[in-house]
């Protein structure tokens, strides 16, 4: 095989050849012609979007869903706490199960802190169950 650099001229000339069977006879080179090879291809671009998380209603009567928006299908973790800082609710949720989880049941009414994190990406907010 012939190994072809990116992005380089090369003068191309061709020979052909008859054959009767016997024989074959071999053409002079004819007139060279200029190829120049494609350039390297480029890398491809990843556009990864931002981590971003928004707690849904809020304020909530008896329950609020988590809208996350991430690239990752690594779990996503959820802390609760109270204004206090107490730690009341966490768990790991899929990607795919983010939809149909909801949170705050069984929450007074108050002020919470739901931290949502996903790998190094975490998001803090504040919302109020009526």
């Amino acid at each position: 095989g012939i190994t072809i650099a990116f992005n380089t001229e090369y003068a191309i000339s061709v020979q052909y050849s008859i054959s009767n069977g016997a024989s074959t006879v071999w053409s002079g080179y004819g007139s060279s012609c200029k190829v120049t090879s494609p350039n390297a291809p480029q890398p491809k671009t990843i556009v990864v979007l931002p981590f971003k998380a928004v707690a849904y209603p809020n304020p909530f009567a008896n329950n609020f869903m988590l809208d996350v928006k991430t690239t990752s299908q690594s779990a996503v973790s959820i802390k609760v706490y109270d204004m206090v800082g107490r730690l009341i609710g966490q768990s790991d949720v899929r990607v795919s199960d983010l939809e149909d989880t909801t949170i705050g049941d069984n929450y007074p009414s108050g002020v919470y802190n739901v931290v949502v994190s996903q790998e190094d990406s975490v998001q803090t907010m504040r919302v109020i169950k009526r």
